[in-house]
């Protein structure tokens, strides 16, 4: 089947304006071509496919595309509940509207990997070990990073508790801290 071009322009054009149909509050910061760059939902909303609260500050890069935001209070997203509390924790996202970064609220077993949730003190001591307390995914939403709650052995290799680690997009371990 061949899409017509003037059709396939439309659908690029409207997904390239649709992340910027959003209830922001009347604090709105815009880029130099009219997109919103930055605000706060006055109201719960709808951002790739998921349900954001009310207060949650959101973030558009300069072509309208959703990337990042502050959430007001822990919020699932795409099957992880994410840490929220205002701006201390910044939750992103791939242009695709895959998730990127976030904080987990609580431990979690991702793609068979148990995952520590933040811990205040990687947070306090990245420069010492280079250990943020974030969790990181693929744009394909394979899991690409994070410190592992548990005692583990992954492809013949022992891990320990707090132990980072990193995949590649097929979830193939790439390397250990």
């Amino acid at each position: 089947m061949t899409i017509p071009r003037s059709l396939l322009n439309i659908v690029v054009f409207i997904s390239v304006l649709w992340p910027q149909e959003v209830s922001c509050s009347n604090e709105i910061e815009y880029y130099p071509n009219d997109y919103i760059e930055f605000c706060i939902l006055a109201r719960e909303d709808t951002l790739s496919g998921e349900i954001f609260p009310s207060g949650t500050g959101i973030h558009f890069s300069e072509n309208g595309i959703f990337d990042w935001c502050f959430l007001q209070q822990d919020t699932n997203i795409q099957g992880h509940l994410c840490r929220g509390n205002g701006h201390n924790f910044m939750t992103s996202f791939h242009p695709n509207g895959k998730l990127k970064t976030c904080w987990l609220a609580d431990d979690e077993l991702i793609q068979g990997i148990p995952c520590s949730k933040f811990r205040f003190i990687s947070a306090i001591f990245v420069s010492f070990h280079g250990k943020s307390g974030q969790t990181s995914f693929h744009e394909n939403g394979e899991l690409q990073y994070c410190e592992l709650s548990e005692n583990l052995i992954i492809e013949g290799k022992p891990y320990n508790k707090t132990d980072a680690v990193r995949f590649d997009h097929a979830g193939d371990l790439l390397n250990e801290y």
